[in-house]
């Protein structure tokens, strides 16, 4: 009991020292290692042109700073055909030429869908926009936290939860669907020269990192005559749906994931110097 109580005591005068020493650590971290970990990140930003280049004004089609990215596509069911490519460049469908043949609906439909690059009219898929300002948004706090600026741990822990919200709303516009492609078909079809027929309607939207399109029918014949297609609710419409491989969206969400992970390290870092150190560890010398 006595070796015992002496290697408590040992110990004990250990820890008060080592808790003289945390403010001074948790002094420097927060003043020279956070800025440098931050400006280290803010190189990898880089990585993500694809993704930002949606945030440029004008968003521009004919841009030279991304490759094109030609998917091709071959879908048949029963008797319903759809075959083509699409093309994007970025986070925009520039171009499209698909033959689409539904016979399995009460509303058959054959026709071409096409959106043609010399009308520099390209569809923009809306979930990238929204990963592109949550990213951004990350960025920006990222440069905040590399000038040094902060004043206290509790400050860089608040900032660094933001960062790491935002970066998570980033990567779930990558992975779930939105709403509208849900609910009622976009009305994004100024892209599509010519305009397509009476009977059908094309979305694009992205789900698990795929480019989702959905190709929907009327069921009913009598809803062909209808104005405002728009004006149908979406139980009017069977919907065809194909997904397609988009290499730039997973290797996108591979680095983001990266970039979380590696933030959540230094969001643990902060975590140990902001752990409370007035509940120490107690010695009660016990008589033998």
């Amino acid at each position: 009991h006595l070796r015992l109580q002496s290697f408590k005591l040992s110990y004990y005068n250990e820890y008060k020292s080592y808790l003289r020493m945390v403010p001074n650590e948790a002094n420097w971290f927060l003043s020279a290692e956070l800025p440098v970990l931050f400006e280290e990140l803010l190189k990898s930003f880089d990585n993500f042109k694809p993704l930002l280049f949606y945030l440029e004004q004008p968003l521009s089609p004919t841009s030279t700073e991304f490759s094109t990215e030609t998917i091709p596509l071959s879908s048949t069911l029963k008797d319903d055909h759809v075959k083509g490519h699409i093309k994007m460049k970025g986070p925009l469908i520039t171009k499209t030429e698909l033959h689409v043949e539904i016979n399995n609906t009460a509303v058959p439909v054959k026709t071409q869908a096409c959106i043609k690059e010399e009308d520099q009219n390209p569809w923009r898929l809306n979930q990238l926009g929204y990963a592109a300002n949550y990213l951004f948004l990350v960025k920006q706090r990222c440069k905040a936290l590399s000038e040094g600026c902060l004043s206290s741990l509790e400050k860089a822990q608040e900032e660094v939860d933001l960062l790491l919200d935002d970066l998570r709303r980033c990567k779930l516009q990558l992975v779930l669907p939105p709403q509208e492609s849900i609910t009622l078909p976009t009305r994004n079809f100024s892209c599509f020269s010519p305009q397509l027929p009476p009977g059908i309607l094309i979305n694009f939207h992205i789900k698990d990192m795929k480019l989702v399109l959905t190709i929907s029918c009327l069921k009913s014949p009598q809803d062909i005559n209808v104005k405002d297609r728009y004006s149908l609710p979406k139980s009017a419409y069977v919907d065809r749906t194909i997904m397609l491989n988009v290499h730039w969206m997973r290797d996108t969400f591979d680095k983001l994931t990266f970039l979380q992970n590696t933030i959540q390290e230094i969001s643990h870092k902060l975590s140990v110097f902001n752990m409370p150190v007035s509940h120490s560890f107690t010695c009660t010398p016990k008589v033998c």
